[in-house]
């Protein structure tokens, strides 16, 4: 308990002035002295809290580095695992880009192959249309003629 300077006997003379029988007015002054003592802080009692304070914190900082240096490491272990798939993401991406070029390079290719059958398949048709209507021809002429 700490110690306050609390001058009872001159608080029991006031009170008693003031018309409070003595019995009553030292047991006020007891009572009071006995609540202001329990509840004031001494220098010393500040230096004390000051101190544990001051450790608490000190011990919260380093427990808060300690954290923040896991966060750190977890976050960078994290960053570079993503930044493995991403990789490994793009370089799919590009084979598979790639593979589809090579595919529409070969439809292409097919389809122009197809095109070209089909204008010779064409041209062999409208030749022979052609010669169908000379031959044609020269029949109504010697009918004709």
């Amino acid at each position: 308990m700490s110690l306050l300077a609390f001058d009872t006997h001159r608080a029991v003379k006031a009170l008693c002035e003031a018309g409070a029988a003595e019995p009553l007015a030292e047991a006020v002054v007891e009572t009071v002295g006995d609540a202001i003592g329990g509840n004031v802080a001494t220098k010393t009692d500040i230096t004390e809290s000051k101190a544990a304070l001051k450790t608490d914190i000190d011990r919260a900082e380093t427990t808060l580095k300690v954290d923040i240096d896991r966060v750190e490491t977890t976050l960078k272990a994290e960053i570079s695992e993503v930044r493995t798939d991403l990789k490994a993401d793009i370089a799919e991406v590009r084979t598979d880009v790639a593979q589809v070029r090579t595919e529409v390079a070969n439809v292409r290719a097919e389809l122009k192959a197809d095109i070209g059958g089909l204008e010779v398949r064409l041209y062999r048709q409208l030749w022979l249309m052609a010669v169908g209507i000379v031959g044609l021809t020269v029949a109504l002429v010697k009918l004709l003629g």
